[in-house]
């Protein structure tokens, strides 16, 4: 076998290896192969004077690399961050104290935030990425 063979030969091999790291997605009906990457982490623009009261109960999960508790993506205050070590993910408040993991039982106060609406407090919303309904947190009450 020659050079030129051997070289290409690899070459193809090092492509279906390397293509085995990447997961596909869709963005707008078109199919792309991108590096896994963390969790989408909405935050609200701004920590509001009044916030709403309604109250959301389930467990946080991540769902396609979207943090939801049941169908609702989660509009995190402003000031929180997301955390990773050793494959658990935690949210971090605005103290830097981790309050929650993914898998935790949790129950939120804030409230549902239509569409049309959601740009006007994440900047980051709406998106391709993650779609509603969108949940925009309050207070933390709980997690278990």
């Amino acid at each position: 076998m020659n050079l030129k063979l051997k070289v290409l030969m690899i070459g193809i091999i090092m492509s279906i290896l390397i293509g085995g790291c990447v997961e596909e997605t869709q963005h707008n009906d078109i199919s792309v192969n991108t590096p896994t990457s963390t969790p989408f982490f909405p935050q609200q623009k701004e920590n509001p004077a009044i916030s709403m009261d309604a109250l959301l109960v389930g467990e946080l999960v991540l769902e396609d690399g979207c943090l939801r508790v049941g169908d609702h993506l989660l509009v995190w205050p402003h000031g929180f961050s997301l955390s990773t070590e050793d494959g658990v993910i935690q949210i971090i408040d605005d103290n830097d104290q981790p309050i929650m993991r993914v898998g935790d039982k949790i129950k939120l106060g804030g409230g549902e935030m239509p569409s049309e609406h959601i740009a006007k407090y994440s900047a980051e919303l709406p998106s391709d990425r993650c779609s509603g309904p969108y949940w925009i947190v309050g207070e933390v009450i709980t997690s278990d």
